[in-house]
């Protein structure tokens, strides 16, 4: 799965003789012949738990082990403080603005995205600059159709995403308000309403979804 290997820990219990097999997995992601009984009881262990060599981890993810690349520490906060196209580590930002008479008329449908990179949002809700960073540990948000706030941490949970695809996680905010979990779900705040005269796109381009 992208850069990332996926095996099924039934299977991998399964197989004979164990500890053999599971050194040939590992060995050409820089493992050593003593990691090898760390990565067998990774298989019983509980989500999140890994273990790392030089240049990866092996993560135990429900029903999967993950051998994931470390990665490159990315920069953590871009300031935005325009519309325009924004690059940076992992991508590019198109920020545009729309006005639509559509958006003016009573109860109209505006345009939703298509793509889970794509959003667009009531621009008069919004204050520049936006922050793009990383989402920490106590970040909340009101997702889209709900009146409450929840952490990030739970909707991760309920998105069943992975702890790597949790660390590839980023946000943008406005004034200390998170309008965007990036490629996954937007702000009840922000959305567009039958009030909106003006949107604000914003489209994630990279070498990876996020």
């Amino acid at each position: 799965k992208g850069v990332e290997i996926h095996i099924p820990v039934l299977k991998l219990k399964k197989s004979t003789p164990l500890h053999s097999i599971t050194y040939e997995i590992i060995k050409d992601f820089g493992f050593t012949a003593h990691q090898t009984d760390e990565v067998i009881a990774l298989l019983d262990s509980e989500s999140g738990k890994y273990i790392a060599s030089a240049s990866h981890r092996i993560i135990k993810n429900r029903n999967w082990l993950i051998i994931a690349p470390l990665e490159v520490e990315e920069p953590g906060i871009v300031v935005i403080d325009g519309i325009g196209n924004w690059q940076f580590v992992i991508g590019n930002l198109q920020i545009e603005v729309l006005p639509n008479p559509q958006f003016r008329i009573p109860n109209s449908q505006p345009p939703i995205p298509n793509s889970p990179n794509e959003a667009r949002f009531d621009l008069n809700e919004i204050k520049f600059p936006l922050l793009l960073r990383k989402w920490k540990a106590g970040d909340y948000f009101y997702p889209l159709g709900m009146k409450k706030k929840k952490k990030l941490s739970r909707f991760f949970i309920d998105q069943k995403l992975s702890k790597t695809e949790k660390e590839k996680v980023w946000v943008i905010e406005s004034d200390k308000r998170i309008l965007w979990i990036v490629g996954h779900r937007i702000d009840e705040r922000f959305k567009i309403t039958d009030k909106t005269t003006t949107a604000l796109s914003i489209k994630f381009t990279g070498s990876e979804s996020v």
